[in-house]
């Protein structure tokens, strides 16, 4: 093992998992990214251009599947505590953007991956920078309808057209062709969205939908999949509004709830009609609310209502 290595993969009870970080890691994987140091056999490395960090570093305290730190209020590293099992859909996808030019998305400052003994290249550390003062997608999303449906005070400021524009050109950037199928996001909802102060959108965590399986994370599908995701979201936020509001007519939520959906769709297809099958909308948003009642079910009973609002809505509760 290289001296002060950061990465470690160890056997776990018939798992392959890298152990959660300790402090320090997240600023010597950023020096290792900016130095020439080689790294062990079974790992690789992808080094972007280099971050200008100091080594103060703070854990990201939310709720998530792996565990991200902060370094120097600059760069965020997101380490994989996941069973390390590919194929792993993140490491192409990022690298298809960063080819792209597509500048919707945090700056990927580098990554490390790790060979599975049958012989799957899979991330387990990627850093990228930090987007200064950006709020989460459920925070600014939930925020907006309320004040839309009247719950807050402010001036709203208008996200749904934009978010389209730029799913788009993300899907532009993915597509295998004009009109095929895409290496898409493959868990796109609101709260893979970032946004700043400005109104300006970043997407975030390409890992793939967590209730998959790996090939089917890596798989390529029709750019209807990550639409759908999107439309389901919109929806999702209304539900959680009236959920803790229930003095809402539901009306009104349906009301606001179709007319950002619209505008969503709109600003897609000004930018990637030809990509979007709209036969495959309906069956797509219904498969993903299936998958979260599953996923609700098996990790997180307190989104349950979620799902099963959604169902009530199509009469199929």
């Amino acid at each position: 093992m290289v001296a002060s290595f950061p990465l470690r993969v160890r056997e776990v009870s018939g798992e392959w998992r890298q152990p959660s970080p300790t402090p320090g890691d997240s600023t010597r994987f950023v020096a290792l990214l900016a130095g020439g140091d080689g790294v062990p056999d079974g790992f690789r490395l992808t080094r972007g251009d280099p971050a200008d960090a100091d080594p103060v570093e703070r854990r990201i305290e939310v709720d998530q599947t792996n565990s991200s730190w902060v370094v120097g209020e600059a760069v965020v590293v997101k380490w994989i505590t996941e069973p390390l099992v590919g194929p792993q859909p993140a490491a192409e996808r990022l690298r298809r953007l960063a080819e792209a030019g597509f500048a919707a998305t945090p700056r990927l400052r580098g990554l490390a991956e790790w060979s599975t003994p049958d012989g799957h290249w899979v991330p387990v550390v990627v850093a990228s920078d930090l987007v200064p003062e950006a709020t989460d997608g459920w925070t600014w999303c939930l925020e907006e309808a309320r004040v839309a449906l009247g719950l807050r005070s402010g001036a709203s400021q208008p996200f749904a057209t934009a978010l389209g524009e730029l799913t788009g050109v993300m899907h532009q950037a993915l597509a295998d062709g004009p009109t095929g199928p895409i290496a898409d996001h493959g868990d796109f909802h609101v709260g893979q969205v970032l946004r700043t102060p400005a109104g300006r959108l970043f997407v975030i965590d390409f890992d793939g939908n967590p209730t998959l399986t790996p090939q089917q994370r890596a798989a390529h599908r029709p750019a209807a999949y990550d639409v759908a995701g999107m439309l389901v979201s919109l929806e999702n936020v209304g539900h959680v509004v009236r959920r803790y509001d229930p003095q809402l007519a539901e009306a009104d939520v349906v009301a606001w709830t179709d007319r950002v959906q619209g505008e969503f769709l709109d600003g897609y297809r000004s930018v990637a009609d030809a990509l979007l099958d709209l036969d495959l909308l309906e069956p797509l948003m219904l498969d993903q609310i299936h998958r979260e009642l599953a996923y609700a079910d098996s990790h997180l009973p307190r989104w349950r209502y979620v799902p099963e609002a959604a169902l009530r809505r199509r009469g199929l509760s």
